[in-house]
């Protein structure tokens, strides 16, 4: 990409908002974190049973700016936006400029699970990604054992769906994945 992308400082539908991540958000990430480890560390392996309070601080306070510097990925806080919250973490990585690519990813808090948090947020990423930084497709992929994931997918309404075999090593086991493919008549 040519130019650096105005990062915005939120973007919301009134009742879910993604933003930057900022210092004050470290213990509330943290507690969101360490409340989710039975979930959905078996689907994202940073959230193991020892997380700290310092690797929330370093991803926040270090990594997130510098990714959004180098332009390889876009990680916001999912909020709500009434309260602001934290409710979750989404991302835009494995950024492909060549290709105009990237992969959607996205957790949520397990007491915020099933509100249809994790839907609204990527809704709002994927946007993100189509407008602000001229995305052509924005992949997502999930273990076909994770169906929360799954279902936020589908109501994505993806372009292209299909499955791979073998390809997720989700618990050290190889599993078959869905990937699925948005593009930008998808959601705009």
């Amino acid at each position: 990409m040519t130019g650096t992308v105005e990062i915005p400082t939120e973007i919301s539908d009134g009742t879910i908002a993604i933003r930057t991540h900022q210092p004050k958000d470290v213990h509330p990430y943290f507690e969101a974190a360490r409340e989710s480890i039975p979930e959905v560390s078996r689907h994202l392996p940073w959230l193991h049973q020892e997380y700290s309070i310092e690797e929330a601080r370093m991803w926040i306070e270090k990594t997130v700016p510098y990714l959004w510097e180098q332009q390889s990925e876009y990680h916001f806080a999912i909020t709500d936006a009434v309260t602001d919250s934290i409710l979750g973490g989404c991302s835009l990585d494995e950024v492909n400029w060549t290709n105009q690519t990237a992969n959607l990813g996205y957790w949520v808090r397990t007491s915020r699970t099933r509100q249809g948090v994790a839907t609204a947020a990527s809704r709002l990423l994927v946007r993100f990604g189509f407008e602000q930084l001229r995305l052509k497709r924005i992949d997502v992929e999930t273990s076909v054992e994770n169906v929360p994931s799954a279902r936020v997918i589908e109501k994505l309404n993806p372009s292209e769906k299909k499955q791979v075999k073998n390809s997720s090593s989700a618990e050290r086991n190889a599993s078959d994945t869905i990937v699925s493919s948005l593009l930008p008549h998808d959601i705009l």
